[in-house]
């Protein structure tokens, strides 16, 4: 995770479209929340999103399919939609930092 500008930056892996590295897949592999994870992919897709790249330009780490890449905007943090598909799919955990901002809002 990187502050920019009062923002928190994370999930931001190597080879994104973004240009901007934050972390590497093995360390947000090793994240375990303890959040109920149906709340936050619910609150993770009604976050603003900002698509920033053709379909081309997003690349599933894990099995190589091609999406849109584009931009979380949740409070003070952003992320790419990469964080969504992999936490769904148990791939990575959240940052310490989302975590406690998440357990804040989500009720």
């Amino acid at each position: 995770m990187r502050k920019i500008d009062g923002k928190y930056f994370f999930g931001f892996f190597d080879g994104n479209p973004h240009g901007l590295i934050t972390d590497t897949v093995t360390s947000m592999a090793g994240l375990k929340n303890n959040l109920n994870k149906e709340k936050v992919i619910k609150h993770i897709e009604a976050s603003d999103i900002g698509i920033v790249a053709n379909s081309s330009d997003g690349i599933d780490l894990f099995t190589g399919e091609h999406f849109y890449a584009g931009l979380y905007y949740d409070g003070d943090f952003v992320f790419p939609v990469d964080v969504l598909r992999y936490y769904k799919r148990g791939n990575i955990g959240l940052p310490r930092e989302y975590e406690a901002y998440l357990n804040k809002i989500l009720k």
